[in-house]
């Protein structure tokens, strides 16, 4: 993939910000302190307010610290704080800007556990949530209330892959003066800046694709220094704190973002295509085919694609299963983002507890299987997925 002056912004962000060259070291060593000298200087930080006063591990650390300023270098974000997990920081961010006789619009086919929050959780402290069409802005729209305060969306959906029209959604929230939260995992910074298009604050399970190694938990929310300072004492309260040692392995992840994504995107797309054309396979969910009926809308919305592959299996779950099963170098386990290829059944994994009814009417039909697609060889991949679907 050709590069310009932009992306070559973005790999200096992605290698150099935040990065704490501490005697000399290139990278950020490991801080695994829980706590830190009380000086006057942090007292007074602490006392202001300052949310990156290195007092307790439990409020930032200088791991944090530095993985922070690196996701919102990244996402062109004025500050933001750092979770145990992405449900943490999607937990965090609505109940600390939602209050009892508030009201949400999101979508039913959002992140499973997104969807069991605003289901079973948000209406026990008062909270109301709509759910609307995230491909039809107007639907939020019209779903809009006297009590609203937050319409929340995903660039990219959990598992559908339906792509949101992030300008359409920031025009409607700032007509109405609501706060449009975006949760940019499936697609990264580097492929979407949601900020740029009008976002209030961006979250990130960087569990996935920021971390991309498969070996840490964690999560982000990014945006403006007036909301994150509103939510940093939300953050203390509830206690969602990432360890050092993640935030350690975080920043490492994110140092090659911009050098893993091409690969998940050309691979995906490759797949995608050969995929539409294997008999024992009745559909394909990926933006970027032509085909797609949101092919527009995702160049516009994320021009260099995603890693990210869904498509249903003739036979349905039995056979979608048998098929995962018989895969050979791709791996049946849940999450995304990472260098290695994953594949699931969400009715058995992340939305095991979405109501059937709920997922068939998002899209998720018996046979749906969805494929964070990695980085390995492309023909060894369309191999294995061939020899798993001839068994069927």
């Amino acid at each position: 993939m050709a590069t310009d002056e932009t992306d070559n912004q973005f790999a200096t962000k992605a290698v150099h910000s935040g990065t704490k060259h501490i005697e000399g070291a290139v990278n950020t060593p490991i801080f695994q302190s829980s706590t830190y000298e009380l000086t006057e200087e942090r007292y007074a930080g602490w006392a202001a307010g300052a949310q990156h006063t290195l007092l307790y591990s439990r409020l930032s650390s200088v791991n944090s610290d530095a993985a922070t300023e690196k996701i919102c270098a990244m996402e062109c974000a004025e500050d933001g704080l750092l979770f145990a997990s992405g449900m943490a920081a999607i937990s965090t961010t609505l109940l600390g800007l939602l209050s009892h006789g508030d009201h949400c619009v999101s979508a039913p086919d959002v992140y499973g556990g997104t969807y069991g929050l605003m289901t079973d959780e948000l209406p026990r402290f008062g909270i109301e949530v709509t759910f609307a069409d995230m491909t039809d802005p107007s639907s939020y729209e019209a779903a809009i209330q006297d009590n609203t305060k937050i319409l929340y969306i995903e660039t990219l959906s959990n598992p559908t892959l339906k792509v949101a029209d992030i300008p359409a959604f920031a025009d409607i929230a700032s007509r109405h003066n609501l706060l449009l939260i975006i949760d940019n995992t499936f697609t990264t910074p580097w492929a979407t800046q949601p900020i740029a298009m009008g976002c209030d604050l961006v979250i990130h399970s960087t569990t996935k694709y920021l971390g991309g190694h498969s070996d840490i938990i964690g999560g982000a929310v990014v945006g403006s220094a007036e909301l994150i300072a509103t939510l940093f004492p939300k953050k203390v309260h509830f206690g969602g704190c990432p360890d050092p040692h993640a935030c350690y392995l975080l920043e490492r992840g994110m140092r090659t973002l911009h050098a893993r994504m091409p690969i998940h995107v050309d691979n995906s797309l490759e797949l995608a295509k050969r995929l539409e054309q294997h008999p024992m396979i009745s559909s394909v969910n990926h933006p970027m085919l032509e085909g797609n009926n949101q092919y527009e809308i995702a160049q516009k919305i994320m021009p260099r694609g995603t890693g990210m592959l869904a498509f249903t299996v003739d036979g349905g779950d039995d056979a979608a299963l048998k098929f995962i099963r018989s895969l050979e170098i791709v791996f049946e386990a849940t999450s995304l983002g990472g260098v290695e290829s994953l594949v699931e059944c969400p009715f058995n994994t992340s939305h095991i507890f979405v109501p059937q009814e709920v997922r068939i009417a998002a899209g998720i039909n018996p046979g749906f299987v969805r494929m964070s697609v990695g980085i390995e060889d492309i023909e060894d991949l369309w191999n294995d997925l061939s020899q798993a679907l001839a068994t069927i």
